[in-house]
């Protein structure tokens, strides 16, 4: 469900409810989908406030406990508006793609690993792996979050995707899935969701990476997609050297509600 909110013509917010948020927080969340702010057109400052104070009423008339919202980071005058209204900064996120999948190759003296597609069987393993894993993230990184909420998150997600969200390719070590990578291909575009490897083996990232683009290309898939945290140096570097183009720093923010 969506709702929107307006002060004026051009100074508005869309929210939309997320309910994968509101199972692992116990409240109900709001995420802010597109947002317009008269301090970033010269406008009456009035009319910012006036709109923060229609979505204080939405979220009191919701009982909502969390709002969030990613800003693309070059509008810093709503960002800092948005921090004057009680929103907390608790990320940077890149958005990545690989513009043009037909032409990647792999690198030469990589070790290959093999991916098939995840079974029922593997359910268990997988959503143990997202529930110890992860330490970033926008409910890992907010430090307001507690550490057991982020892990039902993980694991809420996990199940979502082996349960028909996401395509979930698996790579084995030791009879068990060691690595996975979840990912939807929509009109030829490829949307990484979810990858990882189990915490001590960390060294299949590279070759699981490399796989899952081989797949893509062999696929025909012409373009592939991510959204990933800045603070996790490993993965950054991980898809800089596969050559993904940064495309776009995005600034995560959260506004906690009593």
């Amino acid at each position: 469900m969506t709702a929107d909110i307006a002060a004026a013509p051009g100074v508005y917010m869309r929210l939309r409810e997320t309910p994968w948020d509101a199972k692992a927080l116990g409240r109900p969340t709001l995420d802010i989908t597109e947002l317009a702010l008269a301090i970033e057109t010269g406008g009456d400052a009035a009319l910012d406030a006036d709109l923060f104070a229609h979505l204080d009423a939405l979220c009191a008339e919701r009982a909502t406990g969390l709002v969030t919202t990613r800003l693309d980071a070059e509008r810093r005058g709503a960002v800092g508006r948005m921090q004057a209204a009680g929103f907390r900064y608790v990320e940077t996120a890149y958005r990545l793609s690989y513009r043009n999948v037909a032409r990647y190759e792999p690198p030469p003296r990589v070790a290959r690993i093999k991916l098939r597609e995840a079974m029922p069987r593997d359910h268990d393993a997988l959503v143990e792996q997202a529930a110890d894993s992860f330490r970033y993230g926008r409910f890992a990184e907010d430090p307001a979050i507690p550490e057991e909420v982020n892990r039902r998150r993980q694991i809420d997600w996990m199940e979502g995707l082996l349960n028909g969200g996401a395509r979930v390719l698996v790579a084995d070590a030791g009879g068990a899935p060691g690595a996975f990578m979840a990912f939807r291909v929509n009109q030829g575009v490829a949307d990484l969701i979810l990858a990882g490897t189990r915490p001590q083996l960390g060294v299949l990232a590279h070759p699981l990476w490399i796989a899952v683009m081989k797949v893509l290309k062999e696929e025909g898939v012409a373009r592939a997609e991510t959204v990933i945290s800045a603070a996790n140096i490993g993965v950054v570097n991980l898809y800089g050297t596969l050559g993904f183009r940064f495309e776009q720093a995005l600034v995560g923010l959260h506004l906690h509600r009593p």
